[in-house]
């Protein structure tokens, strides 16, 4: 059976044009969210550091109408540390299926990672660090993902100031958009993602949408918050979270309008 269609997804993606009524597999979050994980996630293997080692690794899939990953082969291969690094990111993707008409189908695609050591030095340098740290050891490997209530101990965010919670972080920390001041615009904005072991979000979506830079502002304030990770059997895993973000205006002493922000968070 022949790989009818590829999709490019690595740190500077290519965007294919495709007819509106056949939609591929698409990255939950969508093609953005993807780049912002990969930067965040990626750790360039040491030795491939040491030894110069630089290119590209291509990883062929088939996905099933549900959006599972079936069938993996690599297309390119790199270096076995590369290869193994890039995999790893890969297998933590989800994905929306392919819909053709409306109607999920199957469909394959192509993941291409890019490894440059030059960018990759300026990269860690933006985000603060070259490996992740592990709040809580051991760590489960299988790459499962579990629903919030079915965990020993759940995710809870982790702050520097042990005085704050996560509703007065976000309170101090989100900017209600100029835009949806001026539309007068409230309403709800549910985040969806999932925690990984190391404590940083990914796979981030948008499940409840407001609009008017909302959206955006909802996923910048979740991915400012590391976690303490869900744990099951002692082990620490990835967990299926959401948080919900009430973006409010009402009267002020003045007469105008003030943002009043509330939140909560869960499974």
């Amino acid at each position: 059976m022949k790989w009818t269609w590829f999709l490019i997804l690595c740190l500077f993606p290519c965007f294919i044009a495709v007819p509106q009524e056949y939609i591929h597999i698409q990255p939950v979050g969508g093609k953005g969210q993807l780049r912002h994980f990969i930067d965040q996630e990626l750790v360039y293997p040491e030795t491939c550091l040491a030894s110069g080692t630089e290119g590209k690794v291509m990883i062929a899939f088939k996905a099933s109408e549900k959006g599972q990953i079936k069938l993996i082969r690599f297309h390119q291969k790199l270096s076995p540390a590369c290869d193994r690094e890039a995999m790893r990111i890969f297998r933590m993707i989800e994905w929306h299926p392919a819909t053709n008409l409306g109607i999920p189908v199957a469909d394959s695609g192509m993941f291409e990672m890019e490894f440059n050591i030059k960018k990759y030095k300026r990269l860690c340098k933006s985000r603060g660090y070259s490996g992740h740290f592990y709040p809580f050891e051991p760590t489960d490997t299988s790459g499962i993902v579990y629903n919030y209530r079915n965990l020993e101990t759940a995710p809870h965010p982790i702050f520097t100031n042990d005085k704050i919670n996560l509703a007065a972080f976000i309170a101090a920390n989100l900017r209600y958009p100029d835009a949806a001041i001026k539309q007068n615009l409230s309403g709800v904005v549910k985040v969806g993602f999932i925690v990984e072991p190391h404590g940083r979000p990914s796979n981030i979506q948008i499940l409840n949408s407001l609009g008017a830079g909302c959206n955006e502002e909802a996923i910048r304030i979740v991915r400012l918050i590391k976690w303490m990770p869900g744990t099951v059997n002692h082990l620490a895993v990835r967990t299926r979270m959401s948080i919900s973000i009430n973006f409010s205006l009402e009267p002020g002493s003045d007469g105008n309008t003030v943002p009043n922000i509330r939140s909560s968070y869960g499974g």
